[in-house]
């Protein structure tokens, strides 16, 4: 019994070295750490809203709400192949799993959305657009990668329209 127990315990070792929620670039690379710190922020601003749109477009919304989530998914799906393609060219390896903060908001929006699924999900949006609205903004103005720094400038405008959007679709009375 205690053998097994090991190999279980090593084998949950090798899968969590293989888990990662940055993105990586050879040192040979013309990709500083903030252009990788950009192009992970862009991930996990995507992958984090597929994963949101993947459970509460199958549950029912606040009919105001859903045409929000609609835009949010809807961008999600068309950015996620040209992040995958620009890591590409650029030689980077994009992270492999979102880290443990954005996972913890997709148990809550899973389990135990609060005060209900439309003003989490609204509120969760929110936050991640937050979060990568400073990363692409702070890329636009110092990046060193000119492909990654016109991508921030080209789409910080988007996450700032969406975050907008996000705002106020937020019932009154509910915060942030």
């Amino acid at each position: 019994m205690k053998l097994s127990a090991r190999y279980g315990v090593f084998a949950a070792f090798l899968a969590l070295a293989g888990c990662s929620t940055t993105a990586q670039a050879p040192q040979s690379s013309n990709v500083s750490s903030q252009d990788l710190n950009f192009i992970t922020t862009a991930y996990q601003l995507v992958h984090f809203d597929l994963d949101a749109c993947a459970f509460v477009q199958k549950n029912t919304l606040e009919p105001q709400v859903v045409p929000v989530v609609n835009k949010i998914c809807a961008d999600a799906a068309e950015y996620a192949p040209k992040i995958r393609a620009q890591a590409a060219a650029n030689g980077v390896t994009l992270p492999n799993t979102l880290p443990m903060e954005l996972k913890a908001q997709l148990v809550t929006l899973n389990y135990r959305p609060q005060p209900n699924l439309s003003v989490a999900f609204l509120r969760a949006e929110i936050a991640s657009h937050e979060t990568a609205l400073a990363v692409f903004q702070d890329e636009a103005r110092n990046g060193l990668n000119p492909t990654f720094k016109q991508v921030a400038m080209q789409t910080a405008p988007l996450v700032e329209q969406n975050l907008d959007m996000l705002r106020k679709a937020l019932p009154a009375g509910t915060a942030e």
